[in-house]
């Protein structure tokens, strides 16, 4: 191969990835050390004559025994929470001290309590069980500290100041706490947590609220911001994935990937949150959303009314046969889900698709049925002699209604007419390496084929992978692109222009904007960006503006 070649063949399939660029996570381990050095930290930083200074300086003693370290630390809590609701920086960073060493220790114990107070002077500690709000630390599969979670590569980290500690609830993919969970992922689901002690007469709680439910809440007659971070959950959810964006083994090996595929949840369902669907690009993986996800986080709205999904699939698949599984897969967590009685956020659903997902999502709003079978055949659908797998299968492909429960839909980098680049000779070559599963029977394929049109029979004849749909004004693509749209559906565009500010003569090095314009759209948004738009800030900032209005 020569050099022009190799560097055709490097931008077919670089620039249609979303970016391989992914976050780097390093986990410290917590140890007695550590937290003898923050200690250290904090009362060089306060006055010596805070009251609660004292205690805190005197659980430091290593003469100590557990239950007198954590009296020590109650103490010091207790002391430090009424000043530290209002904000005062040295009784806040004493209670977070006292907080985060009283829960290195009872980590070590799986969380097990002071006993019952030998004197009026010592306190009782009581563990609040989970529930709605609260997430119970010895039902997760791994408790992290959230400063503990380095992460770098990521433009920003989404965190909030106030009270308590952060933390990164883990939960493994069998976990019991993810039961009649519909989509979790092998990766399981993190959910971040913030620790918070509170008092009543000699009595202490420590409760780990589920700062994805909210981050405020009221103590006394205050209502008071709880500290959080919302993006060591990310990054260790995404340390325990593959931790690329870029999968080509699950392009060209289509059919050994496709049983791993499905809609998998970012977070834990919850009914009073609209689910929010990325749908990843060509030769791509969920994992190319993280900058995005990360981004939604850094809104408070957005975070209290949105719930985060993402579709996985083998990008080799037929766009067809992937929105097929996207149905489906709908299908199956409304039965899930609303078992005991419709849930309205459930049809108001935005799907978000990049490049190739964003076909998929305008495949799924759009009206298939006796119009699109008429582009490809003059034969009456009803007389094929299919067996009723091959039937079931060419109703997905042709009988299909625009989804109901999508209440918006954005494209970013969406080649609605196809890119020029998917008629170059080595995607030609690469759309041949694709193995796809045998979708239909050699019987049945030739029953289809006799019905088609001939100028139509090479859609069938030979694969229809996804580089044959993306050829730019291609038979398939065309057929799409003339199929009525869902009409009280708000549609939003999101196109790169790399910078150069030409548009409408612009591209963003691979979809040109021609192809990723949509007349219908109600919004348009040009941001200085290669093909990898899902990652770039302005287009992020874009995505939230919609998801705001969209609330609205």
């Amino acid at each position: 191969m020569n050099n022009s070649n190799r560097l055709c063949l490097a931008a077919i399939f670089a620039t249609f990835l979303t970016g391989c660029s992914t976050i780097q996570v390093r986990v410290d381990s917590p140890s007695q050390r550590g937290y003898a050095r923050q200690a250290t930290a904090i009362l060089a930083a306060v006055p010596a004559e805070t009251e609660a200074a004292r205690p805190f300086r005197e659980a430091q003693s290593p003469s100590l025994s557990r239950d007198q370290r954590l009296q020590a630390l109650l103490s010091a809590a207790h002391e430090a929470l009424p000043a530290a609701k209002i904000g005062n920086p040295s009784a806040l960073a004493i209670y977070n001290g006292a907080v985060s060493q009283l829960v290195f220790i009872l980590q070590q114990d799986k969380f097990a309590c002071v006993p019952a107070p030998l004197s009026s002077r010592e306190w009782a500690l009581e563990l609040v069980p989970g529930g709605k709000g609260f997430l119970d630390p010895t039902q997760a599969n791994q408790v992290t500290t959230a400063a503990n979670v380095r992460i770098s590569r990521l433009p920003e980290r989404i965190k909030v100041d106030g009270l308590g500690v952060p933390y990164v609830f883990n939960y493994f993919a069998k976990s019991p706490f993810l039961a009649g969970q519909p989509g979790v992922s092998p990766a399981g689901i993190s959910i971040p947590a913030t620790a918070v002690l509170t008092f009543r007469d000699r009595s202490a709680r420590l409760a780990f609220y589920d700062t994805l439910r909210t981050d405020r809440v009221a103590l006394g007659r205050k209502k008071v911001q709880l500290a959080a971070d919302f993006s060591a959950p990310i990054a260790q959810l995404i340390s325990r994935s593959k931790n690329r964006s870029l999968d080509l083994r699950a392009l060209l090996q289509t059919g050994k990937f496709l049983p791993r595929a499905g809609l998998f949840q970012f977070q834990p369902y919850c009914p009073d949150k609209i689910p929010v669907i990325f749908i990843h690009g060509l030769l791509s993986r969920p994992e190319a959303w993280t900058r995005a996800i990360n981004g939604m986080m850094a809104d408070r709205t957005i975070r209290q009314r949105y719930q985060f999904w993402f579709l996985l699939y083998p990008t080799g698949l037929p766009v067809w046969k992937s929105t097929a599984l996207l149905r489906s897969e709908l299908d199956r967590y409304h039965r899930v889900l609303e078992r005991d009685g419709r849930n309205s956020n459930l049809h108001e659903m935005v799907l978000i698709g990049h490049s190739m997902g964003g076909l998929i999502s305008s495949f799924a709003m759009r009206q298939g049925g006796e119009r699109l079978w008429r582009q490809f055949s003059d034969n009456n659908p009803d007389a094929l002699s299919l067996s009723p797998s091959a039937r079931e299968m060419f109703r997905e492909m042709i009988f299909f209604e625009p989804r109901r429960d999508v209440g918006r839909v954005i494209f970013v980098a969406t080649p609605h007419r196809g890119s020029q680049l998917a008629l170059n000779p080595l995607a030609r070559f690469a759309s041949r390496l694709i193995q796809l599963p045998q979708l239909i029977g050699n019987e049945d394929r030739l029953e289809l084929l006799g019905a088609l049109r001939s100028d139509m029979r090479d859609l069938i004849a030979s694969p229809a992978t996804s580089l044959q749909f993306l050829k730019a004004n291609s038979p398939l693509i065309t057929s799409i692109q003339s199929l009525p749209l869902a009409r009280d559906t708000p549609y939003h565009s999101i196109i790169g222009d790399r910078g150069r500010g030409d548009s409408p003569n612009s591209s963003d090095g691979v979809v040109p904007y021609w192809s990723s314009h949509l007349p219908t759209a109600v919004s348009e948004k040009i941001v200085p960006s290669d093909h990898g738009a899902n990652e770039n800030a302005e287009a992020i900032v874009e995505m939230r503006r919609i998801l705001l209005e969209n609330l609205r």
